[in-house]
C-alpha cells in the first residue's frame, strides 16, 4: 500500500483540466464520464488516457444522529456527548449522503504519443463539446489514478451541493419534523415501514437503520408491533 505521504501529494497535483458543465441531479441519478490523464512514469511524451464512468446516486438526506453514530463511534464520551448536543440543538444539521461507485464495465485505456498539456487540451476540448454529458478531464498520477479521481468525484460533489439543497429545501424536505429531523428522512423511514410488511428480514434492516439514525427510541414500539406479524 502506498505511504500516506505518497497519497496526500497525488491528491494536492492532481489538476482538474475541465470540469462538468451539468452537475449532479438532486432527484435522480447522474452518470459521470470522467478522463484522467497521466504521464508515463518511464517513458518521455507518452501519456495515459483512462477514462470510464462513476455513477452518482440520488443525494440522501441524513438524520443527525446518523452523524453521531457514524463519526464518534471511535471518540471519547466528551466528543459524543458534544456530537449529541450538535444534533439535539442545531437547527439545520444536515448531512446528504452521495453514493458513488465505478461503473468498471465502461472503463478504458490507451496510450497516446504527444506533451500531457497538449493531449489533455484536446481531450478537454473533445468532454466540452459533449454538451448534453456529465465529464470532466484531470491530470493525475499514473501509479495513483484513482486518488486523482476521488478528487474530482470530490469536487463534483462540492459543486453541486448547493444548487442539490436549494431543490430539496424548496420541496421542503430539509424542513425539521420533531426531534429535529428532517422531512425527508421521516418519509424515507414510512416508506420503509410499509416495504417491511411481511419480511422478517426487512423489519430488521429497518431496526438496524433506525438504530444508526438514532431514531430507535421514536419508533420502538411500532417496530415490535410489526415483528410481531412476521
Amino acid at each position: 500500500m502506498p505511504h500516506s505521504d505518497k497519497i496526500w501529494h497525488a491528491a494536492q497535483v492532481t489538476r482538474i483540466v475541465s470540469s462538468p458543465r451539468k452537475l449532479l441531479e438532486t432527484f435522480g441519478e447522474t452518470s459521470v464520464h470522467y478522463y484522467v490523464l497521466s504521464d508515463l512514469l518511464d517513458t518521455v511524451n507518452q501519456v495515459r488516457i483512462r477514462q470510464g464512468l462513476i455513477l452518482a446516486e440520488r443525494p440522501r438526506i441524513l438524520a443527525p444522529g446518523y452523524l453521531v453514530h457514524q463519526l464518534v463511534e471511535n471518540f471519547g464520551e466528551e466528543a459524543r456527548q458534544y456530537a449529541e448536543w450538535l444534533a439535539e440543538n442545531v437547527d439545520g444539521l444536515r448531512v446528504l449522503q452521495y453514493g458513488l461507485r465505478f461503473r468498471k464495465e465502461e472503463y478504458g485505456e490507451e496510450v497516446v504519443g504527444g506533451a500531457l498539456e497538449e493531449v489533455a487540451k484536446q481531450v478537454a476540448t473533445d468532454a466540452e463539446s459533449k454538451q448534453d454529458a456529465v465529464c470532466g478531464v484531470v491530470i493525475g498520477v499514473d501509479d495513483l489514478w484513482e486518488v486523482s479521481l476521488l478528487r474530482f468525484a470530490s469536487h463534483v460533489v462540492r459543486e453541486s451541493l448547493p444548487g442539490n439543497v436549494r431543490d430539496l429545501s424548496n420541496r421542503g424536505l430539509l424542513t425539521a419534523s420533531s426531534g429535529n429531523v428532517p422531512n425527508a428522512v421521516r418519509i424515507e423511514i414510512e416508506s420503509d415501514f410499509r416495504a417491511a410488511v411481511g419480511s422478517r428480514d426487512r423489519v430488521e434492516a429497518l431496526g438496524r437503520k433506525l438504530r444508526e439514525y438514532g431514531l430507535f427510541n421514536q419508533y420502538e414500539d411500532r417496530l415490535y408491533g410489526l415483528l410481531k406479524t412476521v
